[in-house]
């Protein structure tokens, strides 16, 4: 039997933000908890895009750091109080914050207390998610992720109803990412499309969906990039491509959320590994698509040919920087992935001295 299910409404398409007001309007939204990146307060991008917004319906503006922890969410939570729904601007870091806002809102104890799968009794706030970079597709997700110090693995809390019931994607607001960031973020969204082919979860609807996901970030990433290094995506030149980068990430996460994902999001779930999650992503993705070539179909296997020629053109290379990852972050990685549900949702099993072996290879 097959599931596909994405319960939120997504409204895309240049000048979205524009329809703001009318969609707080429709979650019912009257104290609005706005959770927003910290860099994306502080480069104003997050008064443009509460331009259109009555100011009196936002009680209170949370900001975020980088890969929040428990003690985050909770403080985060607590400023939140009292209420009825949530505004999330940002990338995965804000927009799993905002999540947990959510949840904190209508259930009584922390956060940590729903980690695993559906173990949120109360039916989240409404929220609206708007990304400003295209990479984790948090915005139609159910997931929120927390790195929390002393675990092996990161914390996950995954529960039906935590998907914000709105998405706005417009890709104006990738104007002013910088290069790196919108570099990691679209490899994260590139490994989101070409793990649901691996994935044993997957169905000829996410298989699809993940494909055509995957050739547009092929298509549109370089030109991202370059976008961002020579001013073109500064000055509205791009925003084709960068709407069409933001609806790619969207869809991958459509598509690996009712897959599942693999063994490269298994490896790169290690909190002692200090690196970007788009970084550790697009490094891993050409080496675990060589272990998982046996499952690839044409189609797949064309796209995943076209790697090195995306890597050139973006200058990156699947090794991970010199003296990052060592013996004891691959144990560590190996460690995090033992037990884990995308490493047992890989459509090929793999012993630990593989893993050891592959990741060596990356290192």
């Amino acid at each position: 039997m097959t599931v596909f299910s994405v319960p939120t409404k997504v409204v895309s398409g240049l000048g979205s933000l524009g329809q703001l007001p009318a969609e707080l309007a429709t979650l019912g939204a009257r104290r609005v908890a706005v959770v927003a990146d910290r860099g994306v307060i502080d480069a104003g991008l997050l008064a443009t895009v509460l331009a259109p917004v009555d100011p009196a319906l936002v009680a209170v503006t949370v900001p975020i750091d980088p890969d929040p922890d428990v003690t985050a969410a909770e403080q985060a939570a607590a400023a939140a109080q009292g209420c009825d729904s949530v505004l999330a601007v940002g990338g995965g870091s804000a927009l799993g914050a905002a999540k947990a806002v959510a949840i904190r809102l209508t259930n009584a104890n922390r956060i940590d207390t729903y980690a695993g799968i559906d173990r949120v009794p109360n039916t989240p706030a409404p929220t609206l998610a708007i990304p400003t970079t295209a990479g984790s597709g948090s915005e139609v997700s159910q997931v929120l992720v927390l790195h929390e110090a002393g675990r092996s693995e990161e914390l996950v809390v995954k529960s039906a109803g935590s998907e914000p019931r709105t998405a706005l994607l417009d890709g104006t607001v990738l104007r002013g990412l910088p290069r790196a960031p919108m570099l990691y973020a679209g490899l994260d969204a590139l490994s989101h499309s070409l793990e649901t082919q691996w994935a044993r979860r997957g169905s000829p609807y996410t298989r699809a969906l993940g494909l055509a996901a995957a050739r547009s970030v092929l298509d549109h990433l370089p030109r991202a990039v370059a976008g961002a290094e020579d001013g073109r995506n500064a000055g509205g030149a791009h925003d084709e491509v960068l709407q069409a980068l933001l609806d790619a990430a969207c869809a991958a996460n459509m598509a690996c959320g009712n897959s599942g994902l693999a063994l490269v999001h298994a490896l790169s779930t290690a909190p002692s590994v200090h690196l970007p999650h788009g970084l550790q992503n697009g490094v891993l993705l050409p080496h675990v698509a060589r272990f998982d070539a046996e499952l690839s179909d044409p189609a797949v296997a064309e796209l995943v040919a076209e790697l090195p020629r995306l890597y050139d053109a973006l200058g990156f290379e699947a090794r991970f920087p010199a003296g990052s990852v060592g013996p004891v972050e691959i144990e560590a990685m190996v460690t995090a992935s033992t037990g884990h549900p995308f490493r047992l949702n890989n459509g090929r099993e793999a012993t630990d001295d593989e893993l050891r072996t592959l990741l060596t290879g990356a290192a």
